[in-house]
Formats: C-alpha cells, sequence, structure tokens
C-alpha cells in the first residue's frame, strides 16, 4: 500500500503543509530538553556531598539546568496526556461509528446466508475488542517508562537540591544512601532519555529506515542473550567451584567471577597468570587440592572458544539476516512511521487548520496537476534533445 503512488503522494502533501513543521518544533523542544537535562548530570552529583555543604548546588547554572528540564518534562507529560486522550475519543469514535454500520448491515442480511452473518458478527466483535492507535505503539509505552523514570528522579533531584542540607545534618548516613541512589537513577534516565531521541527520528526519510531496522534487531538481541545465558551461568559457576579464594581478586565471590568470566571475552585482565594458571596441583593429604594447569587451560580455552568465537559469530548472523530481511521493507515501515505521525497530528489540528486543508484537497487536489519534464537522449541522427512539458 506504501508503493502506491497516492498514498505517497497524500503523504508527501500532509508532511508539507503540517507535519513537517509540527515534526520540527517537537524536535527542538525535545533537543533542550535532552540538553538541560545532561546539563544537570554533568554539573550535578549527588554523591558528591562536598557539594551540599560548599553549596555549589544552588549556582546559577546548575538551578537553570534543573528548572529548564523540569519545565519541559511537565510540558512533554501534559503532551503525552494529550495524545493519549485524543487517540482515545478518536478511537471510541471509530468504534461507535463501524458499530453502527455493522448492525446495519445485520438487518438486510437474508437467514439464509449464515457464513455473511458470521462475518458481520466476527467483525462487531472485533471493532468491541479493538484498541487505540495509542496503545498499539510499542514507542508509547516506552515513552511512559521514560516518564516514569523521570519524575521520580525529578523528586529525588530536586530533594537533594533544596531538602538535602536539612536532612543531612539529621539522617547522614541515610542521606548518604538517598544521594548515591539519585546519582545511578540519574545515570539510568539519561540513558532512556537519549534513546528516545529515536521516536522523533524517525519520521525523517534519511532516519527512518535506520531506526526501524534498529528496533528489529532487538528480538535477535534477546535470542542472541538467551542462549549466552545459558552458557554463562554454568561457566560462572564452574570457575568459580575452582578458583574461588578468600584472599584473590578476581573470583573472591560470586559478584567479582560474574564480571571476570565476563571480561574474558574481551580478552580482558582475568588473572590468568596470576590467581589460575599460578596454582600448582597438591595432591598431598591434609593440604587443599587445587586445579591442574592443564583444567585450567581446558576450561579458559572453552569459554574463549563458545562464548568469543561461536556465540559473537552466531550474533553477527542473526544480526546481518535481519538487516536484509528488514531492509527491503524499510523504506515503506519507515513511510508508515511518517503516516502514523501525521495521523496523529491532524486529530490534534485545530479547526480551522483541519478545514483549510480539506478545502485545499478540494480545490487544488482533486484532480491533482502535476508537471513534469521528460528528457530524451540524443537520436541516432545526433539531434537535440527533445524536451517538453505535459499537464496531467
Amino acid at each position: 500500500l506504501m508503493n502506491h503512488p497516492v498514498i505517497r503522494q497524500i503523504i508527501k502533501m500532509k508532511w508539507h503543509k503540517f507535519g513537517q513543521t509540527r515534526c520540527l518544533v517537537n524536535l527542538l523542544i525535545y533537543g533542550v530538553y535532552l540538553i538541560s537535562w545532561t546539563c544537570v548530570v554533568f554539573i550535578y552529583q549527588p554523591w558528591k556531598l562536598e557539594q551540599s555543604s560548599s553549596g555549589s548546588t544552588t549556582d546559577g547554572a546548575n538551578i537553570a539546568s534543573v528548572c529548564v528540564a523540569v519545565v519541559l518534562f511537565l510540558y512533554l507529560l501534559v503532551e503525552e496526556f494529550r495524545d493519549l486522550y485524543q487517540s482515545v475519543m478518536t478511537h471510541s469514535r471509530y468504534k461507535e461509528w463501524r458499530s453502527k454500520q455493522i448492525e446495519r448491515d445485520l438487518q438486510y442480511v437474508p437467514d439464509k446466508l449464515n457464513e455473511e452473518k458470521e462475518y458481520l458478527v466476527n467483525q462487531a466483535e472485533l471493532v468491541r475488542n479493538s484498541h487505540s492507535q495509542y496503545r498499539q505503539d510499542p514507542w508509547n509505552t516506552f515513552d511512559w517508562i521514560g516518564y516514569v523514570s523521570m519524575f521520580v528522579t525529578s523528586i529525588c533531584v530536586l530533594t537533594c537540591l533544596y531538602g538535602g542540607e536539612d536532612f543531612g545534618k539529621n539522617h547522614t548516613e541515610a542521606y548518604e544512601r538517598f544521594a548515591l541512589w539519585t546519582s545511578r537513577l540519574m545515570c539510568i534516565t539519561i540513558i532512556i532519555v537519549w534513546f528516545k531521541l529515536f521516536k522523533y527520528v524517525r519520521v525523517y526519510s534519511f532516519l527512518g529506515p535506520f531506526v526501524v531496522i534498529l528496533v528489529n534487531t532487538i528480538h535477535d538481541i534477546m535470542k542472541i542473550c538467551f542462549v549466552f545465558v545459558v552458557f554463562f551461568v554454568p561457566t560462572v559457576a564452574v570457575f568459580y567451584h575452582f578458583y574461588n579464594k578468600p584472599d584473590g581478586q578476581y573470583f573472591v565471590g560470586v559478584r567479582e567471577t560474574v564480571f571476570t568470566v565476563f571480561r574474558m571475552l574481551l580478552v580482558d585482565d582475568y588473572g590468568y597468570d596470576d590467581e589460575m594458571r599460578g596454582m600448582t596441583a597438591d595432591t598431598q593429604i591434609g593440604t587443599q587440592v587445587t586445579p591442574e594447569v592443564s583444567w585450567t587451560d581446558f576450561l579458559v580455552s572453552y569459554w574463549l572458544l563458545v562464548g568469543a568465537i561461536i556465540i559473537l559469530n552466531l550474533f553477527i548472523a542473526l544480526m546481518s539476516d535481519t538487516f536484509q530481511r528488514v531492509f527491503d521493507n524499510a523504506m515503506e515501515v519507515a513511510l508508515l512511521e511518517r503516516a502514523t505521525i501525521i495521523c496523529s497530528i491532524e486529530n490534534n489540528l485545530p479547526g480551522n487548520k483541519k478545514r483549510a486543508f480539506l478545502r485545499h484537497l478540494k480545490e487544488k487536489c482533486a484532480p491533482l496537476e502535476a508537471y513534469y519534464d521528460d528528457d530524451e537522449d540524443e537520436d541516432e541522427e545526433g539531434g537535440d534533445v527533445k524536451k517538453f512539458t505535459e499537464q496531467t
């Protein structure tokens, strides 16, 4: 459907009339929102308690960044509620109209046509169970995850900025934990907020196909993560079983062992010479028996072969297959994403602008006049290039 010239033309016309401007404004607003929260992360570190005592948390740059970030967050939250309400109301009107249409058709179906009646009954059931376009878009679910995270982060940051001094004097240990978790939450939230930028650039033709391909690779990442966990967990258990030492560095506990085994895949330092190969076999009675060097070499070689070679190449093969499969329809899917956003913008247009656009369609586009130049190659006699303009 997206390849049909009429569909492409109407999408292009709506994009130039009102979609492009609105999307650009949304992108600029969200860009300022990103910059303000990024400045907050750079300027203010709640886990550095000396900032509160020195008064650096209330300087002009920090207060300005937090105020701009919170104001824009509230604006985006209001816009999200408005989109949700508009989508629900539009879908409710559609369900009411479609249900009446089906009921009307059922009145004119003869009793002998049981299949036709069953079809209409099923259609009515589908209409009753249908959901709005807002709920069907996974980006909106991700939006609400970001809004909830940002709301909690805003409350924590404002608490540290303006209530941390009095709270810290009376509850020093509790405030230290609260400030540390505020910093961690800020870091997680800023990653989510930056990832949401893909939602605002997916409407543009030069980035839309890339976003489509990136989103479709999430399924491959989940598959390869499952395969990785199946091999990773028993490998961690084996390394912890043989090389755990209370006085060691790399395999002291389960957390250290998990991180060390993961570092092996990156050919990082994981204590091969110090804590693994340096352990010599001692089989005397009454002493601890340590793994042999050959067993250590086998375990390390097995994990590097499985993790760094087999699983990594399997992941690359899955990504390549998905890229090739999605790339064939990436342009059409990106155009569909643009059409969906244009429909959402059109539903939120004021009444006068919507009527003006419909008037433009009636007066200028029914039928649409399109001009084109057709340049032909030189003929065999070496004549001039034929140029002509036709009105269709």
